[in-house]
């Protein structure tokens, strides 16, 4: 170990030392990355993102199968008289599609930046009547609030989802639509966790239908979506090797029957 890292400093040295001739900066980006992995982070020079650092607007793009999720939810759950509360709205294009079906919908981010954004965008919009900060944890609403709450490609970022479920159950009337990715080996690191170092984990579908499971006075209605990541997509309910999304409607015991 003490011969490659004397190696690795040597490199360095003299890959600085060819400023003119050969772009240093992807040497020294080289050396740094080979580095890390052999003898790990320093704190000096380098400090581990935390998924609370992260931000929707940074590399700011609209994601395939989270619109396709949002398309699905609209064309199958929504009602045009709904009221929608959108969990984690990001850049808010969840909230156009499905304002072009509901009348009242807001949306809530932990993201400042984000929200600092929606308000821009959405001043003065008919149906998306506001974007809010709030902490990740308690939903600040009275219980049934919303016809529906929905919930995209979030729940993999979330500490304590077990509380962010059981708070969309509580302020929703009908159901609460979730799309979270399924956990697929070209995804996976060799240790089990996810390849997206912003996401604390992802499931199967046996693994989050058990977690589902344990909510009281729900239902599920299972939906799977199919694809690649950039498509084209299909939605079907049976989960198969193709599956790229875990897209499951929790429809309320009460609401039996909409």
């Amino acid at each position: 170990m003490t011969k490659i890292v004397d190696f690795i400093k040597s490199a360095k040295k003299y890959g600085q030392g060819l400023a003119v001739n050969i772009a240093p900066p992807i040497i020294t980006q080289c050396v740094h990355r080979i580095r890390e992995q052999i003898v790990g982070y320093n704190a000096k020079s380098t400090t581990l993102l935390q998924p609370s650092e992260y931000s929707t607007l940074d590399g700011s793009i609209e994601v395939p199968c989270q619109v396709e999720a949002y398309l699905f939810c609209r064309d199958k759950y929504l009602k045009p008289t709904d009221a929608v509360l959108d969990v984690g709205f990001g850049l808010g294009y969840g909230l156009q599609i499905m304002a072009a079906k509901v009348v009242n919908s807001i949306g809530f981010e932990t993201d400042v930046r984000a929200v600092e954004r929606g308000c821009r965008i959405f001043e003065g919009h008919p149906r998306i009547k506001q974007v809010l900060l709030y902490n990740g944890e308690g939903i600040p609403l009275k219980d049934k609030t919303f016809d529906v709450v929905t919930c995209v490609e979030v729940l993999e970022h979330v500490e304590d989802y077990k509380v962010l479920l059981l708070e969309m159950v509580r302020v929703s009337k009908r159901l609460i639509f979730i799309s979270t990715p399924n956990r697929r080996p070209e995804y996976t690191r060799w240790d089990g966790k996810p390849k997206n170092r912003w996401h604390l984990r992802e499931w199967s579908y046996e693994e989050l239908d058990t977690i589902l499971q344990r909510i009281p006075d729900i239902h599920i209605d299972w939906n799977f979506l199919n694809g690649s990541w950039n498509g084209p997509f299909d939605c079907t309910s049976v989960v198969s090797k193709n599956t790229l999304a875990l897209t499951p409607a929790l429809m309320l015991d009460s609401s039996q029957g909409w």
